[in-house]
């Protein structure tokens, strides 16, 4: 190596090494909002990069059943995603999904060592009762499900159709029970919980679902050909074929009412019409289900309701009556009214009546019984009125979201071992604070604008002809590229050095985001609900005073080139090239993936969140620790931040200064960053390689002519 290289730009370099480590992030609104408060940010940025497995693994650690979630998960998340105020939300189940496709069951951890002997029953073997069995198994506790039908999944099984969760995926999660060592007694309808007792068993968790539908009220629901929406399904889940005829009604507006509609589509009905007494915008299904639906052919009738049912020659003729929306209910909708005079007939073959379903609960049981037909239990500890006896999923709730389920199936798991352990819940103290508030106009308008990339679909056509998965899974490419546009929100920078602060408004000028600003009191102030992380102004501090909230970039360069050093030293390959690279580009897009392949040829790559993460500091480094060449390479067009390459060159300038100023040639730092005209970056290396080994020869020349002269 150079001696000069190293000797000379030590006193230019300033070193941070011992910046601070700890995360001062704030929780996500999508991570917030999810039931299970998965660290959704983390998996994304994992997808993003190209590193799938460690992905997974944060998956699986979040949530006991994730490709069940992957497949059906009502994807609260996505709701709350502030990416939506710049354009549209993150595809987050779409990438869970992407994940556990690719890394399968490789990460599945099935060991469970039983450390305490009261045992523990669970009534019922739907998502709540699986979640609630698997964390009561890893608490160490003996636990036996008790499952009415021949099978486990309860509403997963019966209540939801195979293209929609096909059942091979739902076997192979139940599976992880059984391997854990959890006791499975299928065929087996609990209807008195002091037999469990009897048996044995310290703590009783009922979980019965909700799967008694609600009854329409109006003349002729009992009629030939009148059928409820839940009994539809279970038997169509369980291998029966009812015969329903050509022609065929749903009446309701949930996801089962458009369950049932798609289901009689692929049974071979030629017509399937909804009824629903309210518009399209107050429809409780999920939007997506609902336009997938129409594109099967599924006709829809807003504002109709049935008043009366005749079965007549064999045939349902329906009175219906038309609606208009009045004032908001308890619900928030729109209360619909009957528009006098407007009635109808309709005839169909079969009706489906798919309006709500509620919990049935044995009275042996002896819990207390509230409104709906639900289980009434303290919301903090799942208890009801029976000591040692807990309730949750839909039975308490009434029909709610699978990843409710889960959650309220992993709270009553830790709520029971409290109990059993004879003390105090504890209470979630809240840990770090949940990031709140839109983005500012100005900070929208600088965000750069990404599409959404949709997971692709089988055609319509295909759909309705078997009950097989309708939605397929991304590749690569389009995965990494929606989890890039991943905002990162509560990652931002903050003043974390106030009394270092000069107040010299480079923050202010520098942000492409314009989010610093200066307050009344003279101070400058970053809000964390604002900074979208980018780094630029972290960088661009004279004084160093601002740092990100969760400063694993900054300190993953450090380190990356601390093992750089150790790495080189050993090798013994010179001349040494240090490469800071956007690691989404060489992990994720594959853009810079070939820059790997010289690898042994004396080039070391750093890979870095986002180059413009790159400090100058960090450039003189690398010569100090013995670089004769030091490159900082893109992702180019797919760079998910604006002018992210200027501010980039901005540093190399400032840095070339400094070489120039030590009598080091400038060239010997440079930039590259794809496009269109040189899309390959290996030949632009294997060039700057070339020019490096030049300048290093001669170097190494001028020092034997030296040696010679003395």
């Amino acid at each position: 190596m150079y001696p000069s290289v190293s000797g000379n730009i030590q006193k230019y370099v300033v070193h941070r090494i011992g910046m601070p480590s700890r995360d001062r992030s704030f929780v996500p609104p999508c991570q917030a909002t999810c039931p299970l408060h998965m660290d959704i940010r983390e998996y994304v940025d994992l997808v993003a990069q190209g590193r799938i497995m460690e992905a997974l693994q944060v998956i699986r650690g979040g949530n006991p059943f994730p490709s069940i979630c992957a497949y059906i998960c009502t994807h609260p998340c996505e709701e709350s995603c502030r990416r939506s105020q710049v354009d549209k939300p993150i595809a987050i189940r779409a990438l869970k999904r992407f994940a556990l496709e690719f890394g399968g069951d490789r990460m599945i951890q099935v060991e469970a060592r039983t450390a305490h002997s009261e045992k523990v029953a669970i009534v019922g073997s739907g998502p709540a009762g699986m979640a609630c069995a698997y964390y009561l198994r890893n608490f160490g506790y003996p636990v036996t499900i008790f499952e009415a039908h021949s099978e486990l999944g309860g509403m997963l099984r019966v209540g939801i159709p195979r293209y929609r969760l096909p059942r091979d995926v739902l076997d192979v999660e139940i599976q992880r029970l059984t391997r854990m060592g959890v006791e499975i007694r299928t065929n087996t309808r609990v209807v008195s919980l002091d037999l469990l007792f009897d048996m044995g068993y310290k703590a009783v968790f009922v979980t019965i679902g909700a799967h008694q539908s609600l009854r329409m009220g109006i003349e002729g629901e009992d009629s030939p050909g009148v059928i409820d929406g839940a009994t539809f399904l279970r038997e169509v889940n369980l291998g029966l074929k009812p015969s329903l005829g050509d022609n065929v009604a749903v009446v309701g507006g949930g996801n089962v009412a458009l369950d049932a509609a798609r289901t009689v589509l692929r049974l071979g009905a030629r017509k399937v019409t909804i009824l629903y007494r309210r518009s399209q915008a107050e429809m409780p299904a999920d939007p997506a289900e609902v336009e997938q639906a129409l594109e099967e052919g599924v006709h829809i009738q807003f504002l109709v309701m049935p008043t009366r049912i005749k079965r007549q020659d064999g045939k349902l003729n329906m009175t219906c009556i038309r609606m208009e929306l009045g004032e908001p209910d308890a619900s928030g909708r729109r209360r619909p009214v009957p528009v006098e005079g407007s009635e109808f007939n309709e005839e169909f073959d079969t009706l489906i009546s798919a309006i709500g379903q509620a919990p049935q609960t044995p009275g042996d049981f002896r819990v207390r019984i509230g409104r709906g037909s639900t289980i009434q239990v303290d919301p903090a500890t799942l208890s009801t009125n029976r000591r040692g006896v807990f309730a949750g999923g839909d039975a308490v709730t009434g029909p709610a979201t699978v990843v409710e389920a889960l959650a309220a199936g992993r709270l009553a798991a830790s709520r029971i071992d409290d109990y059993l352990q004879h003390r105090y819940p504890s209470l979630d103290k809240g840990g770090r604070e949940t990031l709140v508030g839109d983005l500012l106009p100005e900070t929208v308008e600088m965000i750069r604008k990404i599409g959404r990339i949709e997971a692709p679909l089988l055609p319509a056509e295909a759909r309705i002809k078997e009950f097989e998965p309708i939605e397929l899974v991304y590749d690569w490419e389009a995965a990494v590229n929606e989890a890039r546009r991943c905002l990162r929100c509560g990652m931002g920078a903050e003043i974390l050095f106030q009394d270092k602060c000069a107040t010299c408004l480079t923050c202010l000028r520098v942000c492409p985001y314009h989010v610093p600003y200066l307050d009344t009191m003279g101070t400058i102030q970053i809000p964390a609900d604002q900074c979208q992380a980018c780094g630029v102004c972290i960088a661009e501090c004279p004084a160093k005073a601002i740092v990100l909230r969760k400063p694993y970039d900054r300190r993953h360069v450090t380190e990356e080139l601390d093992h750089v050093l150790k790495s080189a030293s050993e090798s013994k390959v010179s001349p040494l090239i240090i490469g800071f690279c956007c690691q989404y580009g060489l992990f994720g897009t594959g853009t810079l993936a070939n820059l790997w392949r010289v690898a042994k040829a004396g080039i070391w790559i750093v890979p870095v969140l986002c180059i413009a993460k790159v400090e100058a500091d960090h450039l003189l480094r690398a010569f100090e620790i013995g670089a004769e060449g030091v490159f900082v390479a893109g992702c180019g067009e797919q760079c998910a931040r604006e002018n992210t390459v200027a501010w980039v060159h901005n540093r190399v300038q400032k840095a070339r200064k400094v070489l120039s100023e030590i009598g080091l040639e400038p060239n010997r730092l440079q930039t590259y960053v794809p496009s269109a005209t040189n899309a390959y970056p290996a030949e632009w290396l294997d060039g700057f390689v070339e020019q490096i080994g030049g300048l290093y020869l001669a170097s190494v020349i001028m020092k034997e002519v030296k040696v010679d002269s003395r």
